[in-house]
């Protein structure tokens, strides 16, 4: 138990020296300090070197068997030279608590603004494969949803007898003029009416061949199968790009813009994919409270997946602000403040009015200037220290220092 005691002592002693505070020599009545030192120096009250919180007007033991330690005023208030309500920590200890400090500065910056989205095939490059005339599917090359197309490549031959008849006007008409245009009325492409017109003879399956590279997303047709007049065969999509539908709740909508960056979060994959707004539509879901925001992504590899649902991140109402890091923002019942630097290691709590944050910026509306320079690491031991050497008290008196406009 003696052993116990001694390294609580021990270790006492080394935070005492550390934080600045003096112990004073032992005497026989219990750790009085030596009348010389007490008349250079006056003690502003004792306080337990485990609990600086524990406080005394005279000295005494703290509730662990301790010999309190004294605080003199010149520590509270800094010294004579001090900058005012500021406090001066020992060099080594603010190595020790390993405290570091930054500039504030301008950033330009904006709200973020979280949405769900929905990934959805872009329809400006969706391709309709409709036949103009009434007749029937003879072979079907593409014959299943999801197949791959390259443009050109043959979907499926058709008999038409309407075809037939605008084939012989234009063998015909060669001579005498041109059908081609008719040909292209009934739905045949250019590369059917090139081999009808290479060849000089009747195409009695005309061939139908796919207009853009794609995928068939839908396919209405077997083989052998009658389709009128009108009738949609099947539908292409190209997959190259596709769009992020993202419901965003109106009241952020008016922070968002078109070309505003987004980021998308995949959160089956974890994969992220940097975008800008394409498209906030007009009419708001009057169900949901929502706009619609419209985004574009490349589609490579088959990813992100039509269909998947995905968490959106906007960047709005960007604008240059006065920040200062996230955790460098501290708050007690007066409200935010931090620790300023105002250098030849002293230290002191500066009020401060705070608004947006995000990216780990917080913006300081006032308080503040560009320039100064505030603590950014360790700065809860240092609020711990100033709380010991009176610091606060000041600030909770007088509200702080404020060097903003």
């Amino acid at each position: 138990m003696r052993i116990f005691i001694s390294l609580l002592f021990i270790l006492a002693l080394g935070i005492g020296v550390g934080v600045g505070l003096k112990i004073p020599p032992s005497s026989d009545e219990g750790g009085v300090q030596s009348t010389s030192e007490s008349t250079e120096r006056k003690i502003a009250y004792w306080a337990a070197p485990m609990d600086p919180n524990y406080r005394r007007d005279e000295p005494g033991q703290s509730p662990m068997g301790m010999d309190l330690v004294p605080v003199y005023e010149d520590e509270l208030s800094g010294g004579a030279s001090a900058p005012e309500g500021a406090i001066k920590i020992d060099p080594t200890y603010v190595h020790t608590l390993g405290i570091k400090t930054g500039e504030v500065k301008a950033y330009e910056f904006g709200e973020i603004i979280r949405a769900f989205g929905r990934i959805v095939p872009n329809t400006r490059l969706e391709q309709r494969i409709d036949v103009r005339t009434d007749g029937w599917i003879v072979d079907l090359a593409t014959g299943a949803v999801g197949d791959t197309v390259k443009k050109g490549d043959l979907l499926f031959t058709y008999y038409s007898p309407d075809l037939m008849t605008a084939q012989s006007d234009f063998l015909i008409g060669r001579r005498v003029g041109s059908g081609k245009q008719r040909l292209r009325l009934y739905g045949m492409d250019d590369k059917a009416i090139t081999e009808l017109q290479n060849t000089g003879k009747f195409l009695e399956k005309t061939p139908f061949h796919a207009p853009v590279d794609g995928t068939v997303t839908i396919l209405n047709v077997r083989k052998g199968a009658h389709v009128s007049e009108g009738g949609n065969v099947m539908m292409i999509q190209d997959f190259s790009k596709v769009w992020v539908n993202v419901d965003v709740p109106i009241r952020d909508i008016q922070f968002l813009e078109v070309g505003a960056p987004a980021k998308v979060i995949s959160p089956e994959t974890g994969k992220e994919y940097e975008t800008v707004i394409d498209f906030i539509h007009h009419v708001a879901d009057p169900n949901k409270r929502t706009g619609m925001v419209r985004l574009i992504l490349n589609h490579k590899n088959g990813e992100p997946k039509p269909g998947s649902y995905v968490d959106v991140l906007f960047k709005g109402n960007t604008l240059p602000r006065l920040t200062v890091a996230q955790e460098a923002v501290l708050y007690s019942a007066q409200g935010a403040y931090v620790m300023e630097d105002v250098e030849g290691g002293y230290f002191r709590p500066v009020m401060v009015t705070t608004g947006i944050t995000a990216n780990g910026l917080t913006e300081v509306k006032t308080g503040l200037k560009p320039g100064q320079r505030i603590v950014i690491s360790g700065q809860f031991m240092l609020d711990a220290e100033t709380n010991l050497k009176g610091g606060m008290e000041a600030l909770g008196s007088d509200g702080g220092h404020d060097h903003g406009e």
